[in-house]
């Protein structure tokens, strides 16, 4: 596997990657992951983790109690068979099965009354760290959705991106993952929405800000693909206020989506970001996966939607990169993508616009919880 910094657009790529990073692991694997199904991909993981735990690797995996939810059960006992540690976050609080594996210890009835009180915080975070060498992050969960299986089309898969990196920022991010198994990132209500910059200077300074922050940065311009648009009214300001100051501001959001919702409730701000001068497209070449940024010289990967549930409420893992070639990279793809989506004007309305209204409204009255 290529050392340094290398990003990933196509699921056979970062999976094919991923595992010979596993197999080639020679003392620790560390993992967390929004959404490990036991579909094709999902059991390959999981044998590759297996073989890894019987050559006497040390493996911690953290899956989220909503996410995983499915096979959770299934992948605890498989792991139990190996002797590696599993802690699921925020199990649902009716399954009592997995009580033992939270990350909040507790008697049955304290935990009750904590994970009803959490259920609404997931960890929506993607990580992986091979031996304290390299780290996987990116958009990418452990499931054949990505593949798109059911398409009859071998390059139908979705539009994801993903990030492996060597050096010394994976130590910052092994110290960030054992805050996140340990718990010291906070408790209900808070939440861990992690900055990094690849640059050792500025790292210090960058890892705690927030998205808000990084933005209001921005000199030139602020080039956003996302998935599920549905901005928080601190975040709207900040795009409008850029573009209105003349910096260049696109927005790049599916047309089509895994959640029918999503795409609707985007329409439903287009109105207010053109009359700002924000430049938006929607992708329709595939379906659109990826959490990614440009701005200025520096590109952002990771997995924070630009929504309420991100940004308020799930724990996120973002990546800003200071390597040109990187940065050119994205920049490269962002403008490929724009050539695969229709630009939306005010003289070029959407069909279903008589949606644009009520759902706005729909949209206004939900949005914390989406």
């Amino acid at each position: 596997m290529q050392s340094g910094q290398q990003l990933f657009f196509t699921p056979d790529d970062y999976f094919n990657g991923l595992l010979a990073d596993i197999d080639n692991a020679k003392d620790q694997i560390l993992l967390e992951v929004y959404i490990f199904e036991l579909d094709i991909i999902g059991d390959q993981v999981l044998l590759a983790l297996e073989r890894a735990a019987a050559r006497g690797v040390k493996l911690q995996l953290l899956i989220d109690g909503v996410g995983s939810y499915r096979d959770a059960n299934v992948i605890a006992t498989r792991l139990d068979r190996a002797n590696c540690e599993l802690r699921v976050f925020h199990p649902l609080p009716w399954d009592f099965s997995l009580y033992r594996r939270a990350l909040r210890a507790g008697g049955w009835y304290s935990n009750i009354l904590y994970l009803f009180a959490s259920v609404n915080h997931r960890n929506h975070r993607k990580l992986c760290i091979i031996d304290g060498r390299a780290a996987w992050l990116g958009s990418y969960n452990i499931s054949d959705d990505h593949f798109n299986r059911q398409s009859t089309s071998a390059d139908d898969h979705w539009h994801d991106t993903a990030l492996r990196i060597t050096g010394p920022l994976v130590n910052s991010l092994s110290v960030n993952f054992a805050e996140v198994w340990q718990r010291k990132t906070g408790g209900v209500g808070r939440r861990s929405l992690y900055f990094m910059s690849s640059r050792e200077i500025s790292r210090r300074r960058q890892r705690k800000l927030q998205l808000t922050q990084v933005l209001r940065l921005a000199r030139r311009r602020i080039w956003i693909t996302n998935a599920y648009f549905n901005p928080t009214h601190r975040l709207l300001r900040i795009l409008k206020q850029k573009a209105q100051a003349g910096i260049s501001v696109k927005l790049i959001v599916p047309a089509r989506s895994d959640s029918v919702f999503f795409p609707l409730l985007a329409r439903s701000f287009y109105a207010d970001l053109l009359q700002a001068g924000i430049r938006v497209y929607e992708y329709d070449k595939r379906l659109l996966h990826s959490k990614t940024m440009v701005i200025d010289d520096q590109g952002l990967v990771g997995s924070t939607n630009l929504n309420y549930r991100s940004l308020f409420h799930d724990r996120e893992l973002d990546l800003l990169l200071d390597d040109d070639e990187l940065v050119s990279q994205l920049q490269q793809r962002f403008d490929s993508d724009i050539e695969n989506s229709t630009e939306i004007t005010i003289r070029n309305p959407l069909k279903r616009r008589w949606l644009a209204r009520p759902m706005g409204w729909l949209a206004h009255f939900m949005r914390y919880w989406l």
